[in-house]
């Protein structure tokens, strides 16, 4: 039969392993509550730290109880035993896993990195593992020196059994933070890497679609067509200037990055399809650089930076909009400005530069800057390119 003593400590077992269970499983499903005999129906969550700390907790304090502690209610009789072995559990859960907690997020906010992986796990085991060995030995000498059992209890068996406990569960916490960490940020990566994918496509879509829309094609052939009439020579540049164009598209749409000289020439080419339509009314200055093959930048961005600041401005002979590109290679960014002499009413956007910017932010690249100076009547964005051999880390 079970005496009352032994009843009040089976209950409380049988509690703390509800308890731990319960807090595993609402962790692992991401749900705000446990409903005991039932599943939960509460939205899932994602997994927090929060979660992970107090399900941790739960874990280490409840093995070292079950495994470690309950053996001494077999051992001797004591009337304090249940607050002796408690009290020791859960001060000695916490030097284990508040601890260890700590140390790991330190030192994954100095190396967040997934490249970083085992650079992070090494430092962690270097500060850790002799940590694990004091926090056993420091156990069983206060415990020895406090004749908490009222026997002798250290001796080298003990040390090295609590010592070795106090490893395992600091090497499962390094396992168990990484390994959450190393997935969740494996999968975040996934999921920007296929936004950038989708966003590609997009921005390649809206170019292409810009340029078969019935306006501009009609505009291309008229202008084409009074070319042939008057000058022969020239339509027949113009007709080749639009097949590069289109070949432009095309090549363009098969990937992420260009070089900044290809991306130039093509500004050029498209520029003259504008220029031809607008003549005098429209102006574009490029400064000259060297090695510009040596740098990458998304395909189109000028492209759309030109359209964008055609679409919104007044073009007239009395009223030329100027269009000037800057280099700046120190910090590795364009400039394309424009005088600002906006139309009073304008189509509606295409979120060509809400698109830009996104694009950038996901290929983790500088971030795109646009400024209106309405002082200086003025118009400017400015964008980042990057050398070429960096094209693989940006990827």
């Amino acid at each position: 039969m079970l005496t009352a003593s032994n009843y009040k400590l089976f209950s409380l077992i049988t509690s703390v392993i509800k308890s731990a269970i319960l807090t595993v499983r609402c962790t692992i499903k991401g749900t705000g509550t446990v409903n005991s005999g039932s599943e939960s129906k509460s939205p899932i969550m994602p997994v927090t730290d929060r979660r992970i700390r107090v399900a941790g907790y739960f874990i280490v304090a409840s093995t070292f109880f079950l495994f470690f502690m309950l053996e001494m209610f077999f051992s001797w009789h004591d009337d304090n035993m249940l607050l002796k072995t408690l009290g020791i559990t859960v001060f000695y859960s916490l030097a284990i896993w508040e601890i260890t907690r700590y140390v790991i997020l330190a030192l994954r906010s100095r190396y967040s990195s997934l490249k970083m992986v085992k650079r992070r796990t090494f430092a962690a085991m270097f500060i850790l593992v002799p940590y694990a060995i004091l926090i056993g030995v420091l156990r069983i000498w206060i415990e020895d020196k406090s004749n908490l059992w009222g026997v002798p209890v250290g001796t080298i068996t003990n040390y090295s059994i609590s010592s070795g406990i106090s490893l395992l569960f600091v090497l499962l916490e390094i396992a168990a933070y990484e390994g959450i960490y190393f997935f969740r940020e494996w999968n975040k990566a996934r999921k920007e890497a296929e936004d950038l994918k989708k966003l590609h496509f997009q921005m390649q879509f809206d170019a292409l679609k810009l340029q078969i829309q019935p306006h501009f094609l009609f505009n291309t052939f008229s202008t084409l067509i009074s070319l042939i009439t008057v000058d022969p020579p020239r339509a027949k540049i113009f007709t080749e200037k639009l097949s590069s164009t289109y070949r432009y598209f095309l090549e363009a749409s098969e990937r992420e990055l260009i070089s900044l000289d290809e991306e130039i020439r093509f500004a050029r080419t498209y520029f003259y399809l504008l220029q031809t339509r607008y003549e005098n009314g429209l102006h574009l200055e490029i400064d000259e650089a060297p090695g510009l093959d040596n740098y990458l930048i998304p395909p189109l961005s000028l492209q759309l930076l030109l359209e964008n600041a055609i679409k919104h401005n007044i073009i007239t002979r009395s009223r030329p909009l100027h269009i000037h590109i800057r280099f700046n290679f120190l910090k590795r960014r364009i400039m394309i400005t424009n005088n600002l002499q906006r139309k009073a009413t304008t189509a509606p956007s295409g979120k060509g530069l809400q698109h830009l910017k996104k694009r950038y932010a996901l290929m983790a690249m500088d971030k795109v800057e646009i400024v209106e100076n309405a002082a200086n009547n003025e118009f400017m964005v400015s964008i980042p390119f990057v050398p070429s051999r960096q094209q693989e880390l940006v990827r």
